[in-house]
């Protein structure tokens, strides 16, 4: 068991054998959960909502669409807009 100090800023240190041991890096994120009297610490992994390729296609538009005063409502109406235009 390794013991680890909660700092003033609500800040844990995760000792470096753990880091080590779950090949875990800096800035990486974490869903925190409570089970029971336990703080449990799960790594997550973000992944990005647009591909390169419909980020370029969005890009496109906006050059294309500023001045035309065109607008979407956020979600399906826009995703479907954004597959139509993506070459």
């Amino acid at each position: 068991m390794t013991i680890t100090k909660l700092k003033a800023k609500n800040q844990v240190t995760i000792p470096s054998i753990i880091m080590k041991r779950l090949r875990l890096k800096p800035n990486e994120l974490f869903a925190v959960e409570i089970e029971g009297n336990f703080i449990k610490f799960v790594p997550v992994k973000v992944e990005p909502k647009y591909t390169a390729q419909e980020l370029k296609a969005i890009d496109t538009i906006v050059e294309k669409e500023k001045n035309a005063g065109k607008t979407l409502k956020a979600g399906k109406e826009f995703l479907r807009y954004l597959k139509k235009s993506v070459v």
